[in-house]
Order: structure tokens, then sequence, then C-alpha cells
């Protein structure tokens, strides 16, 4: 009874571990296709930065102060102007990470954005084949791994419990008893497929 307890508990929690790790690849490949798309098909403006402030906030988890950076971006497509703020899409507990890029984006410098055709004011000011802007992509990913890794094994494990049934009394018996439980027979050397 035990054994196919433990089949039908490995078999449910490998196959939610699966599912997931199946939706997380998914949305993982959505998101860095979608990145992608940002890359290969939004346009490039040259923008002057309005303002950069650093901000920070006590993060809920561990207590730490959390910084980020918003600067305001301003450029113009053809002849209207657009003042639209920006983050780098992260916050961190490292400061001096968080006023290096509050310093390379200082007010008056210029920098080249990518901005969405149908809509002007949504742009990218990280657009680029690096960490921070596939972050989510890769965080999905390797979480998809994970959790289908996981999943896999469970399943796999699942499979190879096997069944043992006693010759004499042909209750199920435990894997490693040498002795059946309810009539004491000795048991099969050989387990027996469920």
């Amino acid at each position: 009874m035990a054994v196919n307890q433990g089949k039908s508990v490995f078999r449910l929690v490998g196959s939610i571990f699966t599912g997931v790790g199946l939706i997380l690849l998914a949305v993982g490949v959505w998101a860095g296709e979608r990145q992608y798309t940002i890359m290969k098909s939004w346009p490039t403006v040259e923008a002057t930065v309005a303002k950069c402030r650093m901000t920070h906030y006590l993060s809920r988890h561990d207590g730490s102060f959390m910084y980020q950076v918003e600067i305001d971006f301003r450029y113009t497509l053809d002849g209207k102007p657009f003042d639209t703020p920006s983050t780098p899409g992260y916050s961190t507990s490292n400061y001096t990470a968080m006023k290096r890029i509050a310093d390379a984006y200082a007010p008056g410098t210029r920098h080249m954005i990518r901005y969405n055709p149908a809509g002007p004011n949504d742009i990218r000011m990280n657009a680029g084949y690096n960490f921070g802007f596939f972050f989510l992509p890769i965080l999905l990913g390797g979480m998809a791994v994970l959790f289908s890794g996981l999943g896999i094994a469970l399943l796999v494990a699942s499979r190879s419990m096997q069944l043992r049934l006693c010759p004499a009394c042909g209750q199920m018996v435990e894997p490693g008893q040498r002795f059946c439980p309810n009539c004491a027979a000795p048991l099969q050397t050989r387990p027996l497929a469920a």
C-alpha cells in the first residue's frame, strides 16, 4: 500500500513541477522574443537626459535599502518633443552600482534609446544584448529548467518503484522485506511490476 501511495505522490508532485516548469518556459520564451523584437524592430533616437534621480526604499524581504535610478529623457520625433521617464528596469542593494548608472546618465548627457513606433512614449534605455535587458527571460528559463528537471526526476523515480507481492498470500510487501508481514512466508527476490 505504501509503495502505491509513494508512486502516486511522486507522480502528482512530479506532474505539478513539470507543468510549472513548462509554463515558466513558455513565459520565458515569450519574454525573450519580446525583448528580441524590441532589439530588432524598435528604432533608435538620440535623447538628452533632462533629470536623473536616485531613489531608495526599504526592502520588505530583509530590511536593507534598495536603490534605483529614475531618468527623464527628452527627444524629438518628426518635430514633436517627448519627455519620457525610464528606469534600468531593476533595483539593487548595491549603492555603488546604482550610483554609477546615475552618474552615466547625468542631466545633459546624450544617449541612444529605443522607442516603440506605435507609442513613442514607450522607450527602453538599456536595450542591447546584455544581461540586464534579458534578465527576465534568463531568470524564467533557469527556473523552468530547475522545475522541469525536478519534475521529470520525480516521474522517473515513480516509474522505478516496483510492487512486491507475497507468493503465499498475495499481499503487497515493502521493498527490502525478506518475509511477508502478513503470513511470514519467505519473499521472492524478483519484484513484480505494478
